[in-house]
């Protein structure tokens, strides 16, 4: 595991800034997968209490005390993380996990204007059609998608038209929509790409965005 000073120089803040509710994810040794926990609270310089992570008990034997992770937050828009470690994992009378008060907690702005790499199903309104698509580079002003020329004959979009974007993000049960523009237009070998730009943007629409883009932020 990298230590935390290595992680794009990150710069260290004053302190630790994170609600009762916050969404925080586990960086752990030899866990190839996300793994995701729900903050309960703290004691100042002591420790910080979360639940057990989805899948525990297939992490079980990484999470045992003075086993070191890394744990990485969304707060107001900034990217706040920290090396800690282990110091209990609590199953009665509620299930949670204890862990050491970080000494250091670095933060950085969430780049916002990087694009990235994904592959999020979706479907597109426009021009009276609706149809579906892969979105598979988006950041938070905009994205690029695809689908096949057979599957909707959208070859009349031009640059400037407006669409409805909508998006099925992972672990969000229900898609999620957002106007867009069109910023241009590429065919080749039957296959259509754009790339859009975000309009208007909702807050229903951007807070599921930028928790997707922060659970996909590489810090390698």
């Amino acid at each position: 595991m990298e230590e935390l000073e290595g992680l794009l120089e990150l710069n260290k803040s004053e302190g630790i800034y994170i609600d009762i509710g916050t969404q925080v994810y586990l960086e752990i040794e030899g866990v190839n997968f996300s793994v995701t926990s729900i903050f309960i609270g703290m004691l100042k310089d002591e420790f910080m209490i979360v639940t057990l992570p989805k899948r525990y008990k297939s992490i079980k034997d990484k999470l045992l005390p003075s086993d070191t992770l890394v744990v990485k937050y969304l707060y107001e828009g900034s990217i706040y993380a920290f090396q800690t470690r282990v110091i209990e994992t609590i199953t009665n009378p509620i299930k949670a996990l204890a862990l050491g008060y970080p000494k250091v907690v670095q933060q950085r702005e969430l780049r916002i204007a990087k694009r990235n790499s994904v592959v999020v199903p979706g479907r597109i309104e426009a021009k009276k059609k609706n149809f579906s698509m892969v979105v598979f580079d988006i950041s938070k002003k905009g994205c690029r998608f695809k689908y096949r020329e057979e599957t909707a004959s959208m070859s009349s979009l031009r640059e400037g038209d407006l669409l409805r974007i909508y998006c099925q993000f992972p672990g969000i049960a229900d898609e999620i929509g957002a106007m867009a523009s069109v910023k241009n237009i590429k065919r080749a070998q039957g296959q259509f790409t754009i790339g859009a730009e975000f309009q208007d943007m909702t807050k229903a629409f951007l807070m599921p965005l930028m928790q997707f883009l922060f659970s996909i932020e590489d810090f390698s």
